[in-house]
């Protein structure tokens, strides 16, 4: 007999054997549908739900802002009368004329009579079903065949929650009739009082700090800092060699910080400062350690500036921690710099991070920078290590010279963008495991307390967590709670580290901790079972993050033989010059490429000779439109190889 749809989330991991109790006691109370008390509780959200029936029923979603951003001809709507889409919950979304295949969004992908029907009532060789909610498909309708405008507003859809959870669970269930995940949007999109202060002006700086101020008081840490990725790169558009310089610089500063062990707060605060560390400075010059140590006056325009941020946003009341970091970006390692020849650890270590990393952007994307011109990469590596113990953290530099080899960036790509957080605060035992899950081939990063714990796993900056005992019982148990009533995180799974007698196990288990890895270490078993637990939570519907890279880190033949060699499914987005192009990956196979005035063949080879530019890896990606295309990634890599290669890039 198949299992409930309540026995099958729990061992997925989305919902706990207590949560399911308190769901099942919410049902007796309102008599409303399993799925209906799961979403009513807060233990689960509509996205998740829908993730996990797709992995089951081995086909992709598609989330209810992307059915309401996609654009379907009138020729594909009448391949499904509008009768039949209404009273089967099904929407066409793409036809391909030639081989006869239709994709489609349904309720109950898992109908195999329903998809029979439409193949003969479309004579279509192919049907592709994909899931998505009721309400969502409902909405379609209403605004593909009826032409209504507002059918995805919050009302059309939201009154409809409540039934396509009850459908969902029925399709599972068998009493019915018989994939992609964006990253959150910002406030500023949605909010119209916000729209309205960005479309009244971002020229200046001291314009821009009201529009801060505005967001701070209202936006968490995440929201915030996507925000002023927007601010400041509207800014940044109009310097010729500086156009998404801040946004790269908290990505990379980003990430050598992860790889230091900074806590995730102490992440955020780097990212904050990233964007606001040249704001009332100078543009004629951009002021770096690098530059300050070849040109002594600008050395001191450094010190006369060094405020200029932290008294530009006086009123906004910036973290202490964001001040402390704008003013110390040019300090020293060895205490050479400005402004008060502080050295070593008495310089605070988000500035140590920002102060290399800008060093090394302006040194190769800048041929105005204080040495009159840009570096190759090697050079500028060369040039970090040189000065490492005298103007850079020696550490620092060690770590940024690991990222811009590209080995972290190919890990993040094979993983999907996936990252593990190891919270322990003995450093030999943290290191030993972090090291064993990279070996391994995951993404991990360790932490020594479990500061910022919660909010980087709410913020999905985490998909599994390891947290060591000796933090204490009481506040793994907090921990594991607060995780598990977050829908948005709620089926993270989590490791505890180290000897847990019987009582101590049961406890941690009832919590919905979902294994323990004993002490002493042994780092290959241990990330062996992590490594385990992280497959079983991707068959089940994880989802997957994007990946933001640049050509300079790893070079489009390397992007494209790591997809290839893995068999990637979604879509790799280019970007260069303010334009954009796209291919989309399934099982390994080119199957569309899109570039302004190319035909999908010519985009495809344009684009996988690219030698210059950024890229974004999106695996929850799945393509709305016809596939175009129908080429092996592996064996284009390989035809592709020579052209791509170093003699490519130099040209």
């Amino acid at each position: 007999m198949a299992k409930k749809l309540g026995e099958r989330l729990i061992e997925s991991g989305l919902i706990t054997a207590e949560a399911l109790e308190k769901a099942l006691a919410q049902q007796r109370i309102t008599g409303h549908k399993l799925g209906d008390c799961l979403v009513e509780i807060g233990v689960l959200q509509e996205a998740q739900l829908l993730r996990f029936l797709a992995a089951e029923f081995k086909t992709r979603f598609v989330s209810t802002e992307k059915l309401a951003q996609v654009k379907i001809p009138p020729e594909v709507l009448d391949r499904i009368p509008v009768r039949m889409a209404e009273q089967q919950l099904v929407l066409p979304i793409a036809w391909d004329r030639e081989r006869r295949a239709l994709s489609v969004v349904m309720a109950e992908p898992q109908n195999e009579a329903l998809v029979k029907e439409i193949a003969l009532v479309t004579e279509m060789e192919e049907i592709h079903a994909f899931i998505a909610l009721r309400s969502a498909i409902l909405a379609g309708i209403r605004k593909h065949y009826y032409g209504d405008p507002t059918a995805f507003s919050q009302e059309a859809t939201g009154s409809n929650a409540r039934a396509d959870v009850s459908a969902l669970s029925r399709a599972w269930e068998g009493v019915g009739n018989t994939g992609i995940k964006s990253s959150p949007s910002l406030r500023a999109e949605t909010d119209p009082s916000l729209r309205a202060r960005l479309r009244g002006g971002t020229g200046q700086p001291t314009q821009m700090k009201d529009l801060f101020g505005a967001v701070r008081g209202t936006l968490g840490d995440n929201d915030y800092i996507e925000t002023l990725s927007i601010l400041v790169g509207m800014l940044e558009a109009r310097r010729e060699h500086f156009r998404g310089h801040s946004a790269l610089l908290a990505r990379q500063a980003g990430q050598v910080a992860r790889r230091l062990g900074l806590p995730p707060r102490d992440v955020s605060f780097i990212a904050i400062a990233a964007y606001l560390h040249d704001l009332g400075k100078p543009t004629d010059k951009h002021l770096t350690l690098a530059a300050n140590a070849a040109q002594p006056e600008w050395k001191a325009e450094a010190k006369r500036f060094f405020r200029a941020p932290i008294k530009l946003f006086e009123t906004v009341h910036l973290p202490v921690q964001v001040n402390a970091i704008l003013a110390q970006l040019h300090e020293a390692w060895d205490g050479s710099g400005v402004p008060q020849g502080a050295r070593g650890d008495e310089i605070a270590p988000g500035a140590r991070v920002l102060a290399a990393v800008d060093a090394y952007l302006d040194l190769t994307r800048n041929p105005k920078n204080g040495l009159g011109r840009a570096l190759a990469k090697a050079e500028a590596l060369a040039h970090l290590r040189s000065e490492a113990g005298r103007l850079y953290d020696p550490q620092v530099v060690e770590i940024l010279e690991r990222l811009q080899s590209g080995d972290l960036l190919r890990q993040r790509i094979e993983n999907d963008g996936r990252v593990i957080l190891v919270a322990e605060s003995d450093a030999s035992v943290r290191t030993a495991l972090v090291d064993g899950l990279l070996r391994a081939g995951l993404v991990a990063h360790g932490v020594p307390a479990l500061d910022g714990v919660a909010e980087a796993v709410t913020r999905g900056e985490a998909d599994l967590l390891v947290v060591a005992l000796r933090f204490g019982l009481p506040d793994l148990i907090a921990l594991t709670q607060y995780v598990r009533s977050q829908p948005e995180c709620a089926g993270v799974p989590i490791a505890v580290l180290g000897e847990a007698d019987p009582p101590t196990r049961a406890q941690l288990q009832q919590h919905g901790v979902n294994t323990i890895v004993s002490l002493p270490l042994d780092a290959e078993a241990a990330a062996q079972t992590i490594m385990d637990l992280n497959e079983d939570r991707i068959v089940h519907g994880a989802p997957a993050r994007l990946v933001q890279g640049t050509f300079d880190e790893l070079s489009m033949h390397e992007v494209l033989r790591v997809l290839a060699r893995n068999r990637k499914s979604g879509r790799l987005t280019v970007s260069r010059g303010g334009r954009e192009a796209s291919l989309q990956l399934e099982s390994g196979r080119v199957v569309f490429a899109q570039m302004d005035g190319k035909t999908p063949e010519e985009a495809l080879i344009e684009l996988a000779t690219r030698s210059s530019g950024d890229f974004a890896w999106d695996a929850n990606a799945v393509l709305m439109e016809m596939p175009t295309l129908d080429q092996d990634l592996e064996v284009l890599v390989a035809r592709l190889a020579p052209a791509s290669g170093p003699a490519a890039a130099a040209g």
